[in-house]
């Protein structure tokens, strides 16, 4: 099971995005390759603000699908143990992609008030840094690929999602500050990497320029120079396109919103499409060789 957390300590980066593309193209690419038993994909939201796990439920828990965030049992009573059962039973399986018929992608329910009550637990138990990556084992057997959406900030949430992780991938824009968010976060990757008991095989998947315009010469410049100081991590550009914005306004993923003719492909030929997807291929073979 790989276990890929994407995180950045800046918020408006397009994380939450780049989390629902991913997951939603990890789960036609395993349709794809082996359409009679595919891998199951997970994800699991751990920013309190769920934007994640509430477009992979169609846009809000109970959109007409008979379901009700006050009804479902969260991952915030997971955290804190207010409910006995495991991941894998409270996991939801999601309508998205809506243009893969074998529904092998789940996600587990998030909620806003549970989340702070969470952080609060986690913050004063001993042992809080370790209560997702403890949750995940039992899953090893059920899904191939677990994503975490993490919150945008370096706190006890997204400290459990980098110790339970095999892998992060880091996306930036490039706008003001966005290196000092990029330097904070490595830097907490290179803790978690450095303490013996924290994850010192959690390996850095890549890095990913979001909501980029390389038409502009400043950003162009700060592209050049990203590729210079972290060589081999800086994986393709994924521009600013209104396509994503209109997708997620719907409740979908863009593979959802601009399906390809070919019944049997990842992307459209939409430009949003076919960059989300060409990430998604470069993280997966990243993931899958380490």
């Amino acid at each position: 099971m790989k276990i890929l957390a994407v995180a950045c300590q800046k918020g408006g980066v397009g994380k939450s995005t780049l989390a629902i593309n991913l997951a939603a193209a990890f789960s036609l690419m395993e349709s794809f390759q082996n359409p009679k038993d595919p891998g199951q994909i997970l994800l699991i939201d751990m920013d309190k603000q769920h934007l994640s796990s509430k477009t992979l439920a169609g846009g809000v828990f109970g959109s007409g699908r008979g379901e009700d965030e006050n009804e479902l049992t969260t991952l915030s009573q997971c955290l804190t143990g207010r409910t006995p059962l495991p991941i894998s039973a409270i996991a939801q399986k999601s309508h998205l992609p809506e243009n893969n018929e074998n529904n092998n992608l789940h996600y587990v329910p998030s909620d806003f008030q549970g989340m702070e009550e969470a952080e609060h637990f986690l913050n004063s138990d001993t042992t809080g840094q370790f209560r997702l990556s403890d949750l995940l084992q039992p899953l090893e057997s059920i899904y191939k690929y677990v994503v975490i959406d993490t919150p945008p900030d370096l706190s006890i949430m997204t400290n459990n999602a980098l110790v339970a992780a095999t892998h992060v991938l880091v996306p930036i824009d490039l706008q003001a500050f966005s290196m000092d968010a990029l330097l904070q976060t490595i830097a907490k990757i290179d803790e978690i990497r450095g303490h013996p008991r924290f994850n010192p095989d959690l390996q850095l998947a890549g890095i990913v320029l979001t909501k980029c315009n390389l038409r502009h010469s400043e950003e162009r410049d700060w592209y050049e120079l990203l590729k210079r100081d972290y060589e081999g991590y800086i994986l393709s550009p994924i521009a600013f396109r209104g396509d994503v914005h209109t997708a997620q306004s719907q409740g979908k993923d863009i593979f959802s919103y601009k399906p390809p003719r070919d019944p049997e492909a990842v992307a459209s030929s939409n430009l949003a499409s076919k960059e989300y997807a060409k990430v998604a291929e470069e993280v997966k073979k990243r993931i899958d060789r380490n």
